[in-house]
């Protein structure tokens, strides 16, 4: 797929003609905000990243289990996950503020290992712990135009040998998205 991207109109070149993945395609199929705010690179939180987890989420990374300023080994996070469903399930009886906490750890994976991974598979970005400070606001963001522009961005940088790898949200690919934005050669400038 990577042969066949062209960065510069954000399109594959297929042998049935051009495809490309639009925001209505992602809005569709998982349902994301296509309306909303922009999601912006932010500053850094006051404390370290590993302190931020810690005071939204109660987990306490292993100073081995996080690399750089802004990376977790992810696989330490679900191993947290794991120990706090089997020793402490969340009931009607849980507490609002645990719940939350656990409903941020997951939207952690979700959004560093699913939506927005890197090429490493091992590492997730915590960066993310800054949109997720205040789960009421979680749905005012366009989740959908981010979701698509990373996916476009590490199209472009595989494409132009600057990564071997795609990081992008692979299930975008798959095939009958692309059904509904195949042109034939006659249309292929309006695509």
């Amino acid at each position: 797929m990577i042969e066949r991207w062209r960065p510069e109109t954000h399109t594959f070149h297929l042998c049935t003609g051009k495809a490309t993945i639009t925001l209505q395609d992602v809005e569709v199929i998982y349902g994301l905000h296509i309306n909303g705010q922009a999601l912006y690179r932010v500053e850094p939180p006051q404390l370290s990243y590993p302190q931020e987890l810690t005071r939204l989420t109660d987990f306490v990374p292993y100073q081995r289990n996080v690399r750089g300023r802004s990376w977790l080994l992810w696989s330490s996070l679900h191993a947290h996950l794991r120990l706090v469903h089997l020793q402490h399930p969340i009931s009607e009886a849980k507490p609002h503020v645990d719940v939350d906490r656990c409903a941020r750890l997951y939207l952690l994976i979700i959004f560093g290992v699913i939506m927005f991974p890197n090429t490493s598979g091992a590492d997730m970005s915590m960066r993310y712990l800054l949109f997720i400070k205040d789960l009421d606001q979680l749905g005012c963001y366009s989740w959908c135009a981010v979701v698509l522009a990373y996916m476009y961005r590490g199209f472009d940088r595989a494409s132009m040998g600057e990564r071997l790898e795609v990081a992008a949200f692979s299930p975008l690919l798959q095939v009958e998205t692309f059904s509904a934005h195949i042109c034939s050669p006659s249309q292929w400038l309006c695509c």
